[in-house]
């Protein structure tokens, strides 16, 4: 019974639940790290510390280990080394720096300061991710496609075999993390775009079409350590969604109050462990079989 979990579409299913549970879960880490009403001190720089090198760790792990426990670890690293040394980093120095609020039109905050100090990183995102669009032994499918289209063909990739699939994942994990936050916070400013403008009904209709045709390309996937890979841009390609639902009043982002939302914030991480378990403990065999 349970090796039918371990087939199409299940494997894509468990993939997509696994990553997409781990954006609010990411959001409340945050909170939880800076204090739920407090501001950076120095009990929540150790814990944010600890956090990013506790990712690192996974990460170093995991490099010993076959495809799909490297995949989980590497995915799971770069969740704790974006939320602990990337995102608390740039809201301790928001707060040491006074950047204030960004406000709307109507007097709500559009932006925290740590969001706009996101926002200042993002053309260091897209110059370091050049580099690696720059890479002919790259795997992304986005970035091949841009290859043969755009006539930018970098050469013929390598062989591709014994790599550090947690040190990639991890990676993978961070950049598209970081790329989408970079939309978000555009669409978020008025002095773009706004979360009313016209653009960002197109960007949220776009965004749902590419995560619609990304998941029925994910529940063809037999082998779990690549859906696990591809379901990393698509849940957070669909994550973008949510978080403009969330901002047009539709949705409630009940992961960023945990302890108002103890239940719900409880059935998000039984679904994250559960799903997880499923992939960490996929039999390597039965990939080499599924391929």
């Amino acid at each position: 019974m349970f090796g039918n979990f371990y087939r199409p579409p299940f494997v894509g299913i468990i993939a997509f639940v696994t990553v997409i549970m781990a954006q609010p879960l990411g959001h409340t880490l945050f909170v939880l790290l800076k204090g739920v009403l407090g501001s950076p001190d120095e009990a929540s720089l150790t814990a944010s510390f600890l956090c990013g090198l506790a990712g690192f760790a996974l990460v170093w792990v995991g490099l010993k280990k076959p495809e799909t426990a490297a995949t989980w670890l590497g995915f799971v690293g770069g969740i704790l080394i974006w939320t602990g040394w990337f995102e608390y980093t740039w809201e301790l120095f928001a707060h040491l720096l006074n950047v204030q609020p960004l406000y709307t039109a109507s007097g709500e905050v559009a932006m925290s300061p740590g969001l706009q100090i996101i926002q200042a990183s993002g053309i260091v995102m897209f110059a370091v991710t050049m580099l690696f669009y720059f890479n002919r032994d790259t795997r992304c499918t986005a970035f091949k496609w841009l290859h043969r289209n755009a006539h930018m063909n970098p050469g013929k990739a390598g062989a591709g075999k014994d790599r550090d699939y947690a040190r990639i994942t991890a990676l993978e994990t961070i950049f598209v993390i970081w790329f989408i936050y970079v939309i978000n916070l555009t669409l978020y400013d008025e002095r773009i775009l706004g979360i009313e403008h016209p653009v960002t009904y197109g960007v949220f209709f776009g965004f749902l079409v590419w995560a619609i045709y990304l998941n029925t390309r994910l529940i063809k996937y037999a082998r779990m350590a690549p859906a696990v890979r591809y379901a990393i841009p698509t849940t957070i390609i669909t994550w973008l969604d949510i978080e403009v639902l969330s901002r047009w009043g539709i949705l409630k982002e009940f992961w960023l109050m945990p302890r108002d939302y103890a239940l719900e914030m409880g059935l998000v991480v039984a679904a994250f462990v559960i799903a997880g378990i499923a992939i960490y403990l996929t039999p390597e065999r039965g990939e080499e079989n599924a391929s």
